[in-house]
């Protein structure tokens, strides 16, 4: 039998209107009409394509015994609650309903354009090395102890997320690091969570199609730190543009690390970079503490920072958190290296913004004897101005550049690649493949003892979206198959 709630209990605090008076209890929500069982509540949401009001009388229909609306509704067999934002009343009545369990957790936010999913990784491993059970949810998967799936969102809708949080606790994690999206905070996925630590990487250009404006986009990831608790703590990269704009969000303790300002909390030095690893150090005060992480790239050095002043600031053992460090050795399709028996590297990396595939890039060419290849192409339906940006960086820091598909979705693929195009000057030595494999294939192929092959956009994805058809594609399956022929 499922639990319940009677909705007294669940709108307890919250504004809203047309709660009955009878006790009435609700044993699930539901914000998508074809799942309502009976007894559930369902919350009437406007999204991108269709308007959840619509559904009203068909969730009635399947069970539903009250709805929750931000729109007046015809006279109706169950009680009908007014809101004035139903995506946020959502996430209220989800978390009530299991329990609040983000209070029994060690809650780790982090948000950022860039390094979400590898900080939350390095979490992870650093608090269970610590002797703390932490659970992940993020753009990979969601697992805690015992418990593993692939990720649908990199932050899922409030049903979800809270009942997630729920079992996690349940099944015995004491912390959660969570990568949290600027889509899940602009949608109050995330709605009434206090974060212990807030932490934000950089702002660069990305989801332009969903935010108004950089404006909106960044405030919207600054939404984070106005959900740090009191006594919880901003962990934020001080050498970003909008460092302050954060900082000024947070109502906590806010802790500054970087390597330009002398004032800054904590001062990173980098001090080798290689093709096995990079060693860093972080000065504090009077003390300096040295730390190495096995995973590539000059980037990787702020999101081990980030994750390591977090356990620092939580005073856990320093010693511990290195071994924490230590032990991820990659991060699914982020700077992922395959190397060939000919003496050239594979990487696969989801970079899919002009910042991402510049730090990509760069990093690559640490370690690159002799040509870098670089293999990319961008999303359809997404935002286009994008593309020429990623078109001229590949360019300003390729020795050869092969344009490709990505997703293209319902997008005229060729349209997406002639955007692409027009950042890359006429003199760039270029490939146009449209079909990914065949890129993939033809750059293997052509690659000699000290080139460096860096595969960027899809990373840990294992699909392609082809109109609005979604079929099996993983860059590193590809990249296997004819390094192996």
């Amino acid at each position: 039998m499922r639990a319940q709630k009677t909705l007294a209990i669940l709108f307890k605090g919250y504004g809203s209107s047309g709660i009955p008076s009878e006790t009435i209890s609700v044993s699930g929500i539901r914000s998508d009409s074809r799942e309502v069982n009976p007894g559930d509540m369902f919350v009437a949401v406007n999204g991108y394509t269709s308007d959840g009001h619509e559904f009203i009388p068909q969730a009635i229909q399947q069970g539903a015994i009250a709805v929750v609306s931000e729109k007046s509704v015809p006279e109706s067999t169950v009680p009908i609650i007014r809101v004035d934002d139903s995506r946020h009343a959502l996430a209220y009545l989800a978390r009530r309903f299991f329990d609040c369990p983000d209070k029994s957790l060690i809650m780790m936010g982090v948000t950022g354009t860039n390094g979400k999913t590898t900080v939350a990784y390095l979490l992870e491993s650093i608090m269970n090395y610590c002797g703390i059970s932490c659970g992940l949810m993020g753009t990979v998967t969601y697992r805690w102890p015992g418990h593993q799936q692939t990720a649908s969102h990199t932050t899922p809708d409030a049903v979800c997320l809270f009942g997630m949080l729920r079992k996690m606790k349940e099944e015995g994690a004491q912390a959660a690091a969570m990568e949290v999206s600027s889509h899940a905070l602009a949608l109050h996925r995330v709605a009434g969570i206090e974060y212990r630590i807030g932490i934000y990487t950089n702002l660069s250009r990305d989801h332009l199609d969903f935010h108004r404006d950089f404006q909106d986009y960044s405030e919207a990831k600054a939404k984070l730190f106005q959900q740090v608790a009191p006594d919880g703590i901003g962990i934020i990269y001080g050498d970003d543009p909008y460092a302050t704009m954060m900082a000024e969000a947070c109502r906590a303790k806010t802790v500054l690390f970087g390597e330009k300002a002398t004032d800054q909390d904590y001062l990173l030095r980098r001090d080798r970079i290689t093709s096995t690893g990079t060693h860093f150090s972080l000065k504090h005060g009077s003390k300096q503490i040295k730390f190495k992480t096995p995973l590539l790239g000059g980037f990787n050095v702020l999101n081990a920072s980030a994750a390591v002043i977090s356990a620092l600031e939580m005073g856990l053992d320093a010693k511990k958190i290195q071994q924490g460090l230590t032990a991820v050795t990659h991060v699914p399709g982020r700077m992922e290296g395959f190397r060939s028996e000919k003496g050239f590297w594979v990487v696969v990396d989801y970079a899919h913004t002009p910042d991402a595939l510049e730090n990509a890039l760069k990093t690559a060419r640490c370690f690159t004897k002799s040509r870098l290849i670089t293999i990319f192409g961008c999303g359809g339906d997404r935002d286009h101005g994008k593309r020429p940006e990623m078109g001229r960086v590949a360019a300003d820091l390729s020795d050869f550049i092969i344009v490709t598909s990505d997703n293209p979705r319902t997008e005229n693929p060729h349209r997406i690649i002639e955007d692409i195009l027009t950042g890359i000057p006429a003199s760039s030595m270029l490939l146009v493949i449209e079909d990914r494999e065949a890129a993939i294939r033809a750059a293997i192929v052509q690659a000699k003892a000290g080139d460096t092959i860096i595969i960027a956009g899809k990373g840990h994805e294992d699909y392609q979206i082809l109109g609005n058809e979604r079929i099996h594609f993983d860059d590193r399956e590809i990249v296997q198959k004819y390094l192996d022929e």
